[in-house]
């Protein structure tokens, strides 16, 4: 019997935790967390340890297949890899050829680490246009504060900290792997915390401070947190005055927001709100961690991380030890967003202005087109047709907003293919359908929120037969077309991404890890911030340039007790989605028998009192109503919250024959209004109401 142990990364979710696998005679038998990482210190969450149920589930697809029914229908043949990849290449070349590149849309589901290759792909075959929940997670917080400031939010110092702002964020349920562990060892070292959200997570219950804000309100929140701190000259004056441009003009705009008008808009009452935003002025150093999903899945979604990042910048925490930090990835220009795999660098200038939504919405000339924007293309041919769909590990038919609209837009795609573990409902509407090897099954690189780290993953066992590495099926993709540029081997492609440490992944795979020192005011050092004023800009006039309003500005939720009171009166609930279920990566994994045991039925978080009110149970089986229709969901009594708001999860539909019909809560959300921006969809701040089954 041969055994081995193999230090790798997990990548069954976001926070890419490090792991060691027990290998027996080529199979995995055995998982647990690396007390040696640096990041994840030996934590793992309950997907990483089912990772032995993923791999050898009966359900597991290991077969390339062909669709022979209807779409949707879910009857596919057993083909080769050969004919499958014939197949996809002959439609990629023939979709070119009449439609245009820009016809083809590539796609990948959220922190998948296929960026650098589906970007070269795509960049070298000559389409603009990738999909992603980019705009729902996290992408409007990296625009945002990159042009504000130069750098991201996203890197919250909190193991330093003196206090903690979590801004729309439950660590422990989201990246749980990547911030905990510090979060936790700030708190135990005295941080004060204040938590912003109107669920009562176990954070916020434990806060100093807990702003139960309405939905969908937070800019105007911020804005008063400004307003608070400018009046009462609690702001760094040295960096302001050094290193912002347009304090006058954000101090005047601020002024709007005071105390008496914001605690109107927010249901929060005033002396809490100054309580908050004195605490974190005053303590210093502050780190704040927006909400990947609570910053970016409303209207509001560049002003709410350009407001958030103001707040640290007048504050003098960005670029400060126990601040928001910027840590560089060591793969520099090749990690896993990195310049270097830019569609705009292969790209003729002609094909690149023909990204969807760029002319529309500012953000875009920087951000992919979001899928709403796509799905118009498809099934209105706006701006022009799309036509060809290539998806990565993604499931659009119920991650999201207005499920029903997607499936039309799939029904009308002339040519799809997936890559995944399993079917789910966007597999079951493919033409062609990939299997996927699992990350225990392929060699990889981790950089992306690594801390100045880059990881290895190594491959520890070969791949269930006939599952392939998603890089080596773009491989051999770029082979079929005649895709010069490409590389033509996992090694090089690998060995490419490495080089700016200097190493082959051969040399990479004995190290294991390589990490840069952390550096803190790196723009003393530099003189200025990466902006092309060289500040940070609080209103600055370089936004103009792009088409940007350099004043921020909150807008009221579509639907909204303010906005909609007609509308208020038949859905008298503010319904948030989206809440984060530790066991799941979003819609996948559904089907795991020790993961679907932690959390089997779609719950509504919802307060006894209106639970009382309704006629309306624990445990009982209802109708969630919004005016775009309803879906089944179990009440979960739940006293952290306001009376008039309630919550849901995201990504249920496995287990029924009808589950993305009636239990898929992304049946009932809107994708209409969007953020003038990023074009980001509201999911966050909807009305509804509660009908007995």
């Amino acid at each position: 019997m041969s055994t081995k142990t193999v230090r790798t990364i997990c990548f069954d979710c976001h926070s890419r935790c490090g792991v060691l696998l027990e290998v027996e005679d080529g199979k995995i038998v055995g998982v647990k967390g690396d007390k040696d990482h640096p990041i994840s210190h030996g934590y793992m969450c309950p997907k990483g340890r089912a990772c032995m149920e993923i791999i050898y589930h009966p359900e597991r697809l290991t077969k390339p297949l062909i669709r022979v029914g209807e779409k949707g229908e879910g009857k596919f043949e057993e083909v080769s890899w050969d004919k499958a990849l014939d197949v996809i290449a002959k439609k990629l070349l023939e979709t070119r050829e009449k439609w245009g590149a820009e016809s083809v849309v590539m796609g990948q589901g959220t922190t998948r680490g296929m960026p650098p290759w589906i970007y070269r792909f795509m960049g070298l075959f000559g389409t603009p246009n990738f999909i992603s929940a980019g705009h729902m997670s996290g992408a409007p917080i990296a625009l945002a504060s990159a042009l504000t400031a130069g750098c991201s939010l996203a890197d919250p110092d909190y193991a330093n900290s003196k206090c903690i702002l979590l801004w729309a964020h439950n660590p422990k349920n989201s990246y749980p792997g990547i911030y905990n562990y510090f979060l936790r060892k700030g708190l135990k070292e005295g941080a004060k915390l204040i938590v912003v959200d109107p669920r009562g997570t176990s954070y916020a219950r434990k806060a100093d401070h807990w702003l139960q804000v309405r939905p969908g309100t937070d800019v105007a929140l911020i804005l008063c947190f400004i307003n608070i701190i400018i009046e009462n000259e609690l702001y760094d004056k040295d960096f302001v005055e050094k290193w912002t441009e347009g304090f006058d003009q954000l101090k005047e705009c601020a002024s709007e927001f005071t105390l008496d008008r914001v605690s109107e808009i927010t249901w929060l009452p005033p002396e809490e709100i100054k309580a908050a935003a004195v605490t974190y002025a005053t303590t210093k150093p502050a780190a704040l961690g927006p909400g990947m999903g609570g910053c970016c899945q409303n209207i509001n979604s560049f002003d709410f991380a350009r407001t958030l990042t103001i707040l640290a910048a007048i504050t003098g925490n960005l670029d400060v030890k126990g601040g928001n930090v910027n840590p560089v990835a060591p793969t520099l220009r090749r990690s896993c967003y990195g310049s270097d795999y830019s569609i705009e660098r292969t790209i003729t200038k002609e094909q690149f202005s023909k990204k969807i939504g760029s002319k529309k919405y500012a953000g875009l000339k920087f951000l992919p087109p979001t899928p709403e924007l796509i799905w118009d293309a498809i099934l209105k041919e706006d701006p022009y047709p799309v036509k060809f769909f290539g998806l990565f590990g993604t499931n659009p038919m119920v991650a999201y907003a207005n499920s029903k609209q997607v499936k039309k837009a799939f029904k009308a795609l002339e040519f799809q293919f997936s890559v995944d573990y399993f079917h789910t409902p966007t597999t079951r509407m493919a033409d062609v359908v990939l299997p996927a090897a699992h990350w225990t099954e392929r060699d990889d690189i981790e950089d992306l929120m690594m801390k100045g780290h880059v990881f290895c993953q190594i491959k520890a066992v070969e791949p269930v037969p006939e599952c392939r590495c998603e890089k080596e099926i773009l491989i051999d993709l770029a082979k079929r077309i005649g895709l010069e540029g490409y590389w033509k081997t996992l090694k090089e492609s690998l060995d490419y991404r490495l080089e700016p440490i200097g190493m082959t992944f051969e040399e990479f795979k004995k190290v294991g890890k390589y990490s840069l020192p952390m550096e803190y005011k790196s723009y003393e050092k530099r003189g200025k911030f990466y902006t092309p004023s060289g500040k940070v800009g609080l209103c600055p006039k370089y936004f103009e340039e792009w088409n940007l309003n350099p004043i921020p500005v909150y807008r009221e939720p579509p639907e909204s007790p303010v906005s909609s009171p007609d509308l208020w009166k038949e859905y008298p609930l503010i319904l948030t989605t989206g809440r984060r279920i530790l066991s799941y990566y979003h819609s996948s994994l559904r089907n795991i028998p020790s993961l679907r045991k932690n959390a089997p039925d779609p719950e509504l978080e919802i307060h006894p009192d209106t639970c009382k009110s309704l006629g309306v149970k624990d445990g009982e089986w209802v109708h969630l109503v919004t005016p775009r229709g309803k879906v089944e969901i179990k009440i979960k009594e739940f006293e952290h919250t306001n009376p008039k708001v309630v919550h849901s999860p995201h990504g249920f539909w496995y287990g029924r024959e009808d589950g993305w019909e009636k239990l898929n809560i992304n049946q009932i959300t809107d994708n209409g209004p969007k953020d003038p921006v990023t074009a980001s969809v509201s999911t966050k701040a909807l009305l509804c109401r509660v009908e007995k089954m």
